[in-house]
């Protein structure tokens, strides 16, 4: 019997990051079922589609990730999501973290660090 492949809902402002990282997981054996260009966006999609995880990006225009987090979080205590930062945001990150966020990516992003990291979470 075959498993489902893992579901991401993709949060990034950069839809070029948003096409390569989406390629990336599909690659790796994930299913991109949703995308996400802000922080209300990545809300409303993660109670529309109930994705197994989520690349939440920090900064973003209108809601930012940390905002977005503490939503979805709000909405699914249990949800699996995964942070993607630039360099250089190490109190973000670690402030994600204690807020419930279960991993973090570097960006750019290492497809096999981004694969292991996911599969990581969802274990």
């Amino acid at each position: 019997m075959t498993t489902a492949r893992p579901t991401v809902l993709l949060c990034d402002d950069s839809r070029a990051l948003r096409m390569l990282a989406a390629s990336q997981l599909e690659e790796a054996g994930f299913r991109v079922v949703g995308e996400a260009g802000n922080g209300h966006e990545a809300q409303a999609q993660y109670r529309a589609l109930k994705p197994d995880v989520v690349l939440l990006d920090l900064v973003m225009p209108e809601c930012d990730g940390r905002q977005a987090l503490a939503g979805i979080l709000e909405h699914d205590p249990q949800a699996k999501v995964v942070i993607l930062s630039s360099l250089g945001a190490q109190s973000d990150i670690e402030h994600c973290l204690r807020s419930g966020a279960r991993s973090y990516l570097q960006k750019p992003i290492d497809p096999e660090v981004m694969e292991r990291v996911l599969r990581e979470v969802l274990a």
